[in-house]
């Protein structure tokens, strides 16, 4: 049976076009066709074999010959043998490919090739496979459970949870650590963005609305959500570098990303019948003038 691209799973049968912009050929039309081939789609399955692989939560540590853990480095293990290796052994509908000459005649180095997989890995397409399609349920937590309170310890354990065993996001803490090298990279760190947080900013939008509060004046909804995001990455950074630190320890009862919410939630919303009208800033300033919080 013969397979073409459409056979792939998503997303290796999407459109890979401006992402894919590495690719040989001299006519247009030629990288053109090649940007959307069963070739090109089972060579970036086999690089992101090697990244969940290396970077996933279930990653095997190998050992040195005097029996030490090898500790790992950047993109240490995506090398063209590797990936050759890799390549070789996917399962239908990708293509299988021998040897190293299929590989060369279309990138005209690893470099190209890097460049290429680190684009699609980080695009928004990706985001949803490897992050899992039950946000909509977490989502629902928000807007209907009895306790507010209560949706987001279970809401903020689960997105920590998800962040940390998604081999994207680890592989997002590396680029970022780069992406000043690299403007392309940084668009793609950019979209992956986009693809995570518009769910959530929608998700936030209906939970506001249905639970009787607004925004106070002075931050936007895009701001609140950048604002939630950045405690929830920041604190699954610590807890992947730091597993001691009491991040989640109990749970999702009283987990500290659920607490960092509330916080910021209690900080940025007021109820619609009965607002203030004031900044977070005038709100502390007027409490400053009045001698402290009461």
């Amino acid at each position: 049976m013969t397979y073409g691209k459409n056979d792939l799973p998503y997303p290796y049968c999407a459109d890979f076009s401006g992402i894919v912009t590495r690719v040989k050929g001299v006519r247009e039309s030629t990288r053109a066709a090649l940007v959307n081939s069963l070739k090109v789609a089972s060579y970036l399955k086999a690089g992101a074999n090697l990244i969940e692989r290396n970077l996933g939560a279930q990653r095997p540590a190998t050992a040195t010959g005097d029996g030490r853990k090898q500790y790992w480095s950047g993109l240490s293990f995506l090398t063209e043998r590797a990936l050759s290796a890799e390549v070789e052994e996917l399962e239908l509908p990708f293509l299988r490919q021998k040897g190293a000459g299929p590989y060369r005649s279309t990138w005209a180095s690893h470099d190209d090739y890097l460049n290429d997989l680190l684009a699609f890995m980080l695009h928004a397409i990706n985001y949803d496979p490897q992050y899992g399609a039950d946000v909509e349920t977490r989502g629902d937590w928000l807007a209907t459970d009895d306790s507010l309170v209560d949706a987001v310890d279970r809401s903020s354990y689960h997105e920590l949870m998800a962040l940390c065993r998604m081999p994207l996001f680890k592989l997002q803490l590396i680029m970022v650590a780069t992406a000043h090298r690299n403007d392309g990279i940084r668009g793609a760190i950019a979209n992956n963005y986009a693809g995570a947080l518009e769910p959530w900013m929608k998700i936030y939008e209906e939970t506001i609305a249905a639970r009787g509060y607004q925004l106070r004046p002075g931050i936007t909804i895009q701001e609140f959500t950048n604002l939630l995001a950045a405690v929830t990455e920041g604190l699954a950074v610590r807890h992947l570098g730091d597993p001691s630190a009491d991040i989640a320890d109990h749970g999702p009862t009283e987990n500290l990303v659920g607490k960092g919410v509330l916080g910021i939630m209690a900080a940025y919303l007021e109820p619609i019948k009965n607002p203030t009208g004031l900044t977070l800033r005038e709100v502390f300033e007027r409490a400053a003038d009045n001698g402290g919080p009461s």
